[in-house]
């Protein structure tokens, strides 16, 4: 039983390497095998939990009442027993299927199996501690004369099971070096049941990862990569909403340019004229400019709007990532010199050296030329 219960916990553990790279995988978890095989060893665990449940609530009611003269602790012992046995397993079970432990339902099975491994084992246990007779009971260290004084646990006496001193003299092989003879003692349990479930594992990594077509490295890698790339894609997606005045940049990306050109198409050519040649606002296409000519200062523009004017705020209707857009697409409007432009309003607007918006608006206008063509 003990050697079972060792190979089953090396079983769920290569469950769970499986399970865990059911994402990576081209095939759908449930188009794979393990994932039926484990909703099977789980329906029959749980059928084994009802039936453990119904004789260990039996069990201990009746212990229960034979015991009345006990103490308190071992009354609340045994109805915190009862209480766990009428548990609602098919709800909790349920729920784990459906959200899935780590998001995928291959995890959330492999776990549920175990659990339930572990409630059979547990109730297993208890039922043969509640059916034992007095005279099954060890006896105190003081009665049992065989007993030593460091007497500790049954299974913690297996895991480290070793030969004591006094007892050497069983193991002594023939071999004899200058006077040192050699043990033939074997290695602890918990040592040895380690080495056997990693050969377990080692079966179920060969078998899914080489044999039943699970990913590969290079696979897995590349899954990875699309992962991060979409993760990259929204992080940048949330960071152009996260501008503002201050920290708004010009930008030269074509495809920034012509989402800025199409925003305001949309919304702004009643004003500025498709071109930009100014109708009722001014022209966008000179040098000149009332609020400040910068990309920043367009932005803040757009932005808040200009009270007393018909520039209204923009903040409400269009994201920040859109007001660069459309900051942008106007500066790169600058020397078009559209036909029936209005005359300069303003200030003349000259770039400094360190940010020269219309050379780099020039490269903008250049490359989507390119691109027309």
């Amino acid at each position: 039983m003990k050697k079972i219960i060792i190979l089953l916990i090396g079983f769920f553990s290569s469950s769970f390497s499986w399970a865990g790279n059911v994402g990576v995988a081209t095939k759908s978890v449930y188009q794979d095998p393990l994932f039926y095989f484990l909703v099977f060893i789980a329906v029959l665990l749980l059928f084994f939990i009802w039936q453990f449940q119904r004789v260990f609530v039996a069990i201990s009611k009746e212990k229960i009442r034979k015991r009345k003269s006990e103490n308190q602790s071992h009354r609340n012992g045994s109805i915190f027993i009862i209480l766990f046995g009428m548990t609602d397993y098919g709800r909790i079970l349920g729920d784990l299927v459906h959200n899935g432990l780590g998001n995928t339902p291959m995890n959330a099975l492999a776990f549920i199996v175990l659990v339930e491994v572990l409630v059979v084992l547990y109730y297993a246990q208890q039922i043969r501690k509640l059916t034992e007779k007095p005279e099954d009971f060890p006896k105190a260290p003081e009665e049992d004369e065989n007993a030593t004084a460091t007497s500790t646990s049954k299974f913690w006496n297996w895991i480290n099971k070793s030969v004591e001193i006094h007892e050497e003299s069983s193991i002594l092989t023939n071999h004899d070096y200058d006077g040192i003879q050699e043990l033939d003692n074997s290695l602890p349990p918990w040592w040895i049941y380690g080495f056997y479930i990693t050969i377990v594992f080692a079966i179920g990594y060969m078998g899914y990862y080489h044999m039943s077509g699970g990913p590969s490295s290079e696979q897995e890698y590349k899954a990875q990569m699309d992962k991060a790339e979409l993760e990259i894609a929204a992080y940048q997606a949330n960071m152009k909403d996260a501008v503002n005045e201050n920290s708004v940049v010009l930008l030269n990306n074509p495809s920034e340019i012509a989402a800025g050109a199409a925003t305001f198409q949309s919304l702004c050519v009643s004003c500025h004229g498709s071109k930009g040649e100014g109708v009722v606002g001014p022209n966008l296409t000179d040098a000149y400019w009332k609020h400040g000519g910068d990309i920043k200062d367009l932005f803040k523009t757009i932005k808040y709007g200009v009270k007393g004017t018909g520039m209204k705020s923009w903040k409400t209707d269009i994201s920040a990532a859109q007001m660069a857009q459309v900051a942008s697409y106007v500066l790169s409007l600058q020397g078009s010199q559209p036909p029936g432009g209005k005359e300069p309003e303003g200030v003349l607007y000259i770039p400094n050296s360190s940010s020269d918006s219309i050379q780099q608006n020039n490269i903008v206008v250049d490359s989507l030329k390119t691109a027309s063509k």
